[in-house]
């Protein structure tokens, strides 16, 4: 572009595989479709498909417009926390990669909400993972290499005799596309923490640690109020993805529910002892200059 100089910083971190993911699944010349609506979600009851949400450097605060999607029905949360795992179709999905040095605070704050892609109702719960899902869209739990993966997942874990599908809003899970029926090239998302609104028991048949007796979810806000946040503190540059879904174990599939999803980063100041030790050691290497040229 005539005009523009670019820099290094300015390319750079569009080499991330967030945005490579990105320009994989949209093409140069979906760009400004995508830009026009980037306040759109994914649909539900679709494959993997997440709605991104940019690249933030871990030096610049910044807050989020409210972005929004949609689930169906108000389970798909709190579904993944029991013994036989959950369905990723009952969720919606977000990504986002933190680029630069050091480290932030990053805070996500979810509502349930009446929107253009559903109604009101969901009560919701989120996991935030690292890692990106398929760049194609095409991870989903009923692909054979996804029910392969998980069968192997499983049979790893004591006392898990079956599942319903890939998605574990409390551990780090596996899922993959139609393509690869092997699993060799799954998506692996590796679990950072969650949030869920309200409070929620999952009697002893349903226990993620298989035991028959009550387990009480942990990571409840104890306020049922179809709002939840949660703070991540000292996240260091990478891709990310996060799960959204409801926390409503006795709620059924149907209809479509809104929901919102704002993301806070907040860098974290150099220690003082760590600015000091850097500002003693530019110190002492400017010593050494000046008694070289002395000595010269």
């Amino acid at each position: 572009m005539e005009g523009l100089t670019m820099t290094q910083d300015m390319f750079m971190p569009m080499q991330t595989p967030r945005a490579l993911w990105v320009r994989f699944r949209i093409g140069a010349l979906a760009l400004p479709l995508v830009l026009a609506g980037s306040l759109m979600a994914t649909s539900a009851k679709a494959h993997v498909t997440p709605l991104d949400i940019g690249d933030f450097n871990l030096g610049t605060a910044v807050t989020t417009t409210e972005r929004n999607s949609a689930v169906e029905g108000d389970r798909g949360w709190i579904d993944g926390a029991d013994g036989d795992w959950g369905d990723t179709h009952d969720t919606a999905a977000y990504i986002f990669s933190l680029v630069g040095e050091g480290s932030a605070d990053v805070s996500l704050a979810v509502r349930g909400r009446t929107n253009a892609l559903g109604g009101s109702g969901l009560s919701p719960g989120f996991t935030l993972y690292q890692g990106l899902p398929d760049a194609g869209g095409g991870d989903h739990d009923h692909s054979i290499g996804s029910e392969l993966l998980r069968t192997a997942d499983c049979a790893a874990t004591p006392g898990c005799t079956t599942t319903e599908g890939s998605f574990r809003s409390m551990a780090n899970f596996r899922i993959t596309n139609d393509a690869d029926e092997t699993g060799t090239s799954a998506s692996v998302f590796t679990y950072v923490g969650h949030a869920y609104d309200g409070s929620v028991t999952l009697t002893g048949a349903n226990s993620p640690l298989y035991d028959n007796q009550l387990y009480l979810v942990p990571n409840g806000d104890g306020t049922l109020d179809r709002t939840v946040s949660m703070t991540f503190h000292n996240l260091t540059a990478g891709d990310y993805t996060v799960f959204v879904g409801g926390m409503n174990y006795a709620a059924v599939g149907f209809p479509l529910r809104g929901t919102g999803l704002t993301l806070t980063v907040t860098p974290v100041p150099v220690p003082a002892a760590v600015w000091l030790f850097g500002s003693g050691l530019a110190g002492l290497a400017g010593l050494a200059r000046r008694r070289m040229k002395t000595n010269l």
